[in-house]
Parts: structure tokens; sequence; C-alpha cells
């Protein structure tokens, strides 16, 4: 037992310090900022834990989270090239999002609400989460091998897709779930961008992307909405209730803020502070500094994930670090855009510093594949060198 966990720590040795180091302090800001936030929140009272109930459910998916990154830091991630792996993955995944349809919630007024979560044993799961883990491996297997062809057509090029991202892509807007359907075809264009197989497919994709925003802002309302309220914020007016307290949180924190669990927009003013808005409970507690010095941990972390990409020993680790790192920075883009109303609310949360269950194991398992990959880039470099030196001698 001492042993094993000797050899899971260890995992940690010659990683890449400044990926650990900025997940580990983002994970860390992530913490106190919740446990404000919860000291608030009455749901937990029938609990044990009470008011701690938020704060105690937060670290418990960050040490379960810790765990997974341990284990697949040390599984040679070759082994998520195996087709029938990530393929099985990707269909069994993709069944759960296709079950969420099905489960549809009730409101109080007996109509149906949206529903993207399953429960299990007494447990909230998002399928989706799992989903673009799965969706990014199975891509990364796939143009890797279309690119070693070295023959695309457009046809193979859009079965490929089709089988992933465009069908994930059907199951989203059918929750619908629009935030996530922007990462997924964000990620999905920088791989495809990666692999330089479709470099004209994705030029005339970049000029149809504002017709396609435009167009569903006229025809599906809540878009519409939406869309409509960033325009009539930036042109002075309100950017709706969430958003408007969103920027007083902001504003209130002035440089230093009011100091850690004192924000006042917690108590039932900005709806979803401890989770898709927990960025602005961030900048009244801790001010300017606290919210650039998130933004730069989140720069370094994706500065580190796009380095082991760009060191990575073959294809498919280059495209599978890219697709995980992309994932996390345009969630992270837009999580700061949307609280600052930039870009709609779309409801995606900040990597490693919201409160969630699904999406900090995915987050972290991401980390995890990362350090993998890193750990083997390394070992190659190593070996190469040696290989070098036996040559010249």
């Amino acid at each position: 037992m001492n042993r094993t966990l000797r050899e899971m720590i260890g995992s940690f040795e010659g990683g890449d310090g400044w990926l650990l180091g900025s997940v580990g302090l983002l994970l860390f800001t992530g913490v106190f900022v919740v446990y404000g936030a919860g000291s608030s929140d009455l749901s937990g009272g029938v609990t044990a834990f009470g008011r701690h109930f938020m704060v105690v459910k937060h670290l418990l998916m960050i040490g379960l989270g810790a765990v997974l990154l341990l284990g697949l830091s040390r599984v040679d991630y070759h082994v998520w090239r195996t087709p029938w792996f990530n393929r099985s993955a990707m269909a069994a995944s993709f069944a759960l999002v296709a079950l969420t349809l099905v489960m549809g919630r009730q409101g109080a007024d007996g109509q149906r609400e949206i529903n993207r979560w399953l429960s299990i044993g007494g447990f909230s799961l998002q399928p989706v989460e799992l989903a673009k883990l799965a969706m990014i491996m199975y891509l990364a297997e796939r143009l890797s091998s279309l690119r070693a062809i070295g023959r695309i057509t457009g046809r193979t090029l859009l079965r490929t897709l089709g089988a992933g991202p465009l069908l994930l892509l059907v199951l989203l807007a059918a929750q619908p779930n629009y935030g996530n359907m922007l990462v997924v075809c964000l990620v999905t264009a920088l791989m495809v961008y990666i692999t330089g197989i479709a470099d004209r497919a994705l030029r005339w994709a970049a000029l149809v992307s504002p017709v396609v925003v435009v167009l569903a802002s006229l025809v599906i309302n809540k878009i519409g909405v939406r869309v409509g309220h960033v325009i009539t914020g930036l042109g002075g007016g309100s950017f709706g209730h969430q958003v408007d307290q969103s920027l007083i949180s902001l504003g209130a924190g002035g440089a230093r803020g009011l100091g850690i669990g004192q924000s006042h927009n917690k108590y039932a003013f900005l709806p979803e502070a401890h989770t898709d808005f927990i960025y602005s409970l961030l900048g009244e507690e801790t001010g300017l500094v606290g919210s650039l010095g998130v933004i730069i941990l989140l720069t370094v972390l994706v500065w580190r994930g796009l380095l082991i990409a760009q060191r990575a020993p073959d294809a498919f680790g280059r495209l599978l670090a890219a697709g995980l790192t992309g994932g996390l920075a345009v969630y992270g883009l837009a999580n700061l855009g949307m609280v600052l109303g930039l870009i709609p609310v779309i409801g995606v949360p900040l990597p490693f510093v919201s409160f969630g269950g699904t999406a900090m194991l995915a987050g972290l398992a991401a980390i995890g594949i990362l350090l993998s990959i890193d750990r083997r880039s390394r070992s190659s470099e190593v070996y190469r060198r040696r290989w070098e030196r036996g040559g010249v001698a």
C-alpha cells in the first residue's frame, strides 16, 4: 500500500512543474471562493456538514480528481489510440448524453426543463464532459491516421467528423446546450487546423460562422435574447440581471477586494455564483490582484499544454495534447467573456475554480493525460540524445 502510494506520488517527479503549479494554485483559489459562496447557502443545512456542505463536496471532487490525475499520468497515452477503446468510450458517452434527452425533468410549472445531468447512486453526472474527452481521443486517433496516409478526401474527413463532433453537436442542440456546442466546434477546428488536412474548409468555416450566429439569433429565441443583451449592454444599457450583478461584483472588489468570504453578491443577488459566475465573486473578494492572478494562471496552463503538444513524440500525442488544452482554454475564455459581458451567457464553468463534479474530474483527467504525454516526450528526447551520442562515438 505504502509502496503504491509512493509510486503514484513519484509520478510528479520530472513532470511539468509550471503546469502542475498553475493547476494547484487554481484549485487552491477555487476552494476559498467556493467556501465563501457556500457559507450563505442553506441547501446543505439538512446534512451533517451544514453550511460547509458545498466546500466539502468540492474538496471531495478535487480529491477524486487528484487520484484520477495520478493514475492517468502513469498510463501510456498510446492506450487511448486503440480504436476499439476510444470508439467504445465515445459511443457509451454519447449514449449517456442521449439518455438525458429521454430523462427530462419537470419544472414547478409542469413544463419540461433542460436536463443535462444523470443521477446515478445519489451523484449527478454530466455526460457531455465525458463525451468531449472521448471525442478528443477519437479525433486525435483518426486525424493522425488520416495525416499519415496523406490522401485525404472531403468525404473521408466528413465521415470522421460525422461520427464524432457532428453527432455530438446534434445531441447538444437537442438538449439544448449551446455553450458546449461552441466548445466542441472550436476544439474540432483547432485539431483539424493542427493536422493541416482541411485548410480550405476551415477558411470557409471561419467566413460562414458569423452568418450562422446571426441566423441562429434570429431563429432561436434563447440565443436571440442573449445576443441582444450583449449588444444592449455594450451600447450602454443593461446586459441582463445576471451579467449586471456580475459586473457590480467585479467593480465592488476594487484593487484589493473585500476579503475572502466578504462578498455581498453571493446572498442571492447573483445566480450561479459558485459555478458559472464564480469569477465575479473572486473579483469582489480578491479584487484586481486576484482576478488578474487567475488569468495569469490560466495563461500559464494553456502555454504549458501547448508546449507539451509541440514536443510530443508523435502526431497522435500532439493532437491529443492540443485538443485537451484547447478544451480547457475555450472553457476559460468563454467563462471570462460571459461574466464580463463580452459574449452571451452560455453556462460554462471556470476550469479548476468553479464548483462542479464531472467538469472537475474531466479537467483533472485531462491534466493527467498531458503529464503522461510529457513524460513520454522527455523519455523520447533522452533516448534520441543517447542514440546521437552513440552514433557520433
